[in-house]
Protein backbone atom coordinates (compact mmCIF):
# COMPACT_ATOMS: atom_id res chain seq x y z
CA UNK A 1 0.00 0.00 0.00
CA UNK A 2 1.33 3.61 -0.92
CA UNK A 3 1.61 5.98 1.48
CA UNK A 4 0.02 9.48 1.05
CA UNK A 5 2.42 11.34 3.11
CA UNK A 6 -0.22 13.26 4.99
CA UNK A 7 0.65 12.77 8.48
CA UNK A 8 3.72 14.79 8.75
CA UNK A 9 5.68 16.47 11.26
CA UNK A 10 9.16 18.34 11.30
CA UNK A 11 12.13 16.03 13.15
CA UNK A 12 15.23 15.86 12.65
CA UNK A 13 16.97 13.13 11.02
CA UNK A 14 20.56 11.72 10.01
CA UNK A 15 22.40 10.86 6.34
CA UNK A 16 25.25 9.02 7.22
CA UNK A 17 28.08 9.64 4.47
CA UNK A 18 32.35 8.90 4.35
CA UNK A 19 32.00 8.30 7.50
CA UNK A 20 30.28 10.96 9.37
CA UNK A 21 26.79 12.26 9.76
CA UNK A 22 24.68 14.70 8.88
CA UNK A 23 21.67 16.14 10.64
CA UNK A 24 19.10 18.71 9.97
CA UNK A 25 15.48 18.68 10.31
CA UNK A 26 13.16 18.59 7.37
CA UNK A 27 9.51 16.73 7.28
CA UNK A 28 8.88 13.02 8.22
CA UNK A 29 5.83 11.19 7.56
CA UNK A 30 4.55 9.49 10.91
CA UNK A 31 2.96 6.91 8.71
CA UNK A 32 5.34 5.39 6.84
CA UNK A 33 8.94 6.89 8.17
CA UNK A 34 10.36 8.62 5.30
CA UNK A 35 12.15 11.51 4.85
CA UNK A 36 10.34 14.06 2.74
CA UNK A 37 13.12 16.64 2.31
CA UNK A 38 12.59 19.70 0.88
CA UNK A 39 15.14 22.65 -0.81
CA UNK A 40 15.88 23.34 2.25
CA UNK A 41 17.22 20.34 3.54
CA UNK A 42 18.69 19.79 0.27
CA UNK A 43 20.54 23.22 0.62
CA UNK A 44 21.96 22.65 3.99
CA UNK A 45 23.38 19.29 3.02
CA UNK A 46 25.16 20.49 -0.06
CA UNK A 47 26.69 23.46 1.91
CA UNK A 48 27.77 20.37 4.37
CA UNK A 49 29.14 18.14 1.54
CA UNK A 50 30.85 21.78 0.16
CA UNK A 51 32.34 22.43 3.79
CA UNK A 52 33.36 18.25 3.74
CA UNK A 53 35.33 18.78 0.11
CA UNK A 54 37.31 21.88 1.44
CA UNK A 55 39.22 20.55 4.59
CA UNK A 56 38.58 16.82 3.44
CA UNK A 57 39.35 16.68 -0.43
CA UNK A 58 40.61 13.09 0.51
CA UNK A 59 36.76 12.15 0.63
CA UNK A 60 35.57 12.77 -2.53
CA UNK A 61 38.77 10.96 -4.49
CA UNK A 62 38.87 7.35 -6.10
CA UNK A 63 41.50 5.70 -6.83
CA UNK A 64 41.37 4.45 -9.97
CA UNK A 65 43.86 1.55 -11.99
CA UNK A 66 43.99 1.81 -15.99
CA UNK A 67 46.17 0.81 -18.69
CA UNK A 68 49.33 2.07 -19.12
CA UNK A 69 48.71 2.09 -22.43
CA UNK A 70 44.98 3.82 -22.10
CA UNK A 71 47.06 6.58 -19.61
CA UNK A 72 49.48 7.17 -22.72
CA UNK A 73 46.74 7.35 -25.34
CA UNK A 74 44.82 10.19 -23.09
CA UNK A 75 48.05 12.14 -22.89
CA UNK A 76 48.79 11.87 -26.11
CA UNK A 77 44.72 13.19 -26.98
CA UNK A 78 45.69 16.06 -23.93
CA UNK A 79 48.49 17.36 -26.60
CA UNK A 80 46.20 19.92 -28.04
CA UNK A 81 44.95 21.17 -24.45
CA UNK A 82 48.13 21.93 -22.63
CA UNK A 83 47.69 22.47 -18.62
CA UNK A 84 45.24 19.75 -18.85
CA UNK A 85 46.43 16.50 -16.55
CA UNK A 86 45.33 12.83 -17.19
CA UNK A 87 42.83 12.74 -13.94
CA UNK A 88 41.19 16.46 -15.41
CA UNK A 89 40.53 14.81 -18.57
CA UNK A 90 39.13 11.30 -16.79
CA UNK A 91 36.90 13.49 -14.21
CA UNK A 92 35.67 15.18 -17.60
CA UNK A 93 34.58 11.80 -19.46
CA UNK A 94 32.88 10.16 -16.20
CA UNK A 95 30.64 14.17 -15.99
CA UNK A 96 29.95 13.72 -19.54
CA UNK A 97 28.98 10.22 -19.57
CA UNK A 98 26.64 10.34 -16.77
CA UNK A 99 25.18 14.29 -17.87
CA UNK A 100 25.09 13.00 -21.78
CA UNK A 101 25.32 9.46 -22.23
CA UNK A 102 23.97 7.51 -19.70
CA UNK A 103 20.34 9.45 -19.30
CA UNK A 104 19.56 9.41 -22.75
CA UNK A 105 18.74 5.51 -23.13
CA UNK A 106 19.05 5.84 -27.23
CA UNK A 107 22.91 7.36 -27.19
CA UNK A 108 23.30 4.57 -24.24
CA UNK A 109 22.31 1.52 -26.57
CA UNK A 110 23.95 3.05 -29.63
CA UNK A 111 26.93 3.25 -27.66
CA UNK A 112 27.24 0.07 -26.13
CA UNK A 113 26.29 -1.73 -29.47
CA UNK A 114 29.12 -0.34 -31.51
CA UNK A 115 31.96 -0.36 -28.73
CA UNK A 116 35.22 -1.52 -30.16
CA UNK A 117 35.24 -5.17 -28.32
CA UNK A 118 39.15 -5.19 -29.45
CA UNK A 119 40.45 -2.04 -27.93
CA UNK A 120 37.88 -2.39 -24.73
CA UNK A 121 39.22 -5.86 -24.16
CA UNK A 122 42.95 -4.48 -24.99
CA UNK A 123 42.30 -2.01 -21.83
CA UNK A 124 40.60 -4.09 -19.51
CA UNK A 125 42.90 -6.86 -19.82
CA UNK A 126 46.52 -5.35 -19.97
CA UNK A 127 48.63 -6.02 -16.77
CA UNK A 128 50.38 -3.44 -17.08
CA UNK A 129 48.98 -0.36 -15.07
CA UNK A 130 49.50 2.87 -13.33
CA UNK A 131 47.21 4.18 -10.48
CA UNK A 132 45.58 6.81 -11.26
CA UNK A 133 43.35 9.43 -8.08
CA UNK A 134 40.58 11.04 -9.48
CA UNK A 135 39.21 13.73 -7.46
CA UNK A 136 35.71 14.47 -7.80
CA UNK A 137 33.42 17.96 -6.94
CA UNK A 138 30.72 16.58 -3.94
CA UNK A 139 27.63 16.66 -6.43
CA UNK A 140 29.50 14.04 -8.66
CA UNK A 141 30.83 12.03 -5.95
CA UNK A 142 27.33 11.65 -4.15
CA UNK A 143 26.18 10.44 -7.80
CA UNK A 144 28.70 8.17 -8.40
CA UNK A 145 28.38 6.97 -4.78
CA UNK A 146 24.21 6.16 -5.69
CA UNK A 147 24.97 4.53 -8.46
CA UNK A 148 27.48 2.40 -6.91
CA UNK A 149 25.33 1.23 -4.23
CA UNK A 150 22.44 0.54 -7.22
CA UNK A 151 24.87 -1.51 -9.08
CA UNK A 152 26.55 -3.00 -6.03
CA UNK A 153 29.97 -1.74 -7.59
CA UNK A 154 32.62 0.31 -6.20
CA UNK A 155 33.44 4.08 -7.17
CA UNK A 156 36.49 3.39 -8.82
CA UNK A 157 35.15 0.13 -11.06
CA UNK A 158 32.41 2.42 -11.83
CA UNK A 159 35.16 4.88 -12.86
CA UNK A 160 37.10 3.11 -14.81
CA UNK A 161 34.23 1.88 -16.81
CA UNK A 162 33.00 4.67 -17.91
CA UNK A 163 37.02 6.00 -18.88
CA UNK A 164 37.50 3.16 -20.39
CA UNK A 165 34.40 2.85 -22.85
CA UNK A 166 35.52 6.76 -23.43
CA UNK A 167 38.95 5.80 -24.73
CA UNK A 168 37.85 2.90 -26.77
CA UNK A 169 35.84 5.36 -28.61
CA UNK A 170 38.87 8.32 -28.91
CA UNK A 171 41.42 5.59 -30.24
CA UNK A 172 38.93 3.43 -32.68
CA UNK A 173 39.08 3.62 -36.05
CA UNK A 174 35.63 2.12 -36.71
CA UNK A 175 33.92 4.51 -38.69
CA UNK A 176 30.20 4.11 -36.53
CA UNK A 177 32.34 4.84 -33.23
CA UNK A 178 34.00 7.55 -35.19
CA UNK A 179 30.87 9.21 -35.50
CA UNK A 180 29.55 8.86 -32.43
CA UNK A 181 32.17 10.40 -30.96
CA UNK A 182 32.17 13.56 -33.25
CA UNK A 183 28.78 13.62 -33.69
CA UNK A 184 27.68 12.82 -29.60
CA UNK A 185 30.66 14.13 -27.04
CA UNK A 186 33.37 15.99 -28.70
CA UNK A 187 31.81 19.40 -28.24
CA UNK A 188 30.82 18.59 -24.99
CA UNK A 189 34.77 17.68 -24.24
CA UNK A 190 35.98 20.40 -26.05
CA UNK A 191 34.00 22.68 -24.08
CA UNK A 192 34.63 21.21 -20.70
CA UNK A 193 38.81 20.98 -21.46
CA UNK A 194 38.82 24.56 -22.45
CA UNK A 195 36.98 25.72 -19.46
CA UNK A 196 39.41 23.90 -17.15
Amino acid sequence: MECSHNNISNKKVKKEIFDMTFEAKTSVCNDCGAHLRDNEYEKKYMQWLEGIYKERRDKFQTQCHFSKNLVKCAEAYLEDYPGISPTVFFRALVTIYFNVVDGDGKKSSQLESILDAEIYDSFIQDKDRKKVTIQFKPKMMIELLAIGEFLGESTSTIVEEVVVKFMTMITSHDERLRSFWENEIRDYLDMFLKGA
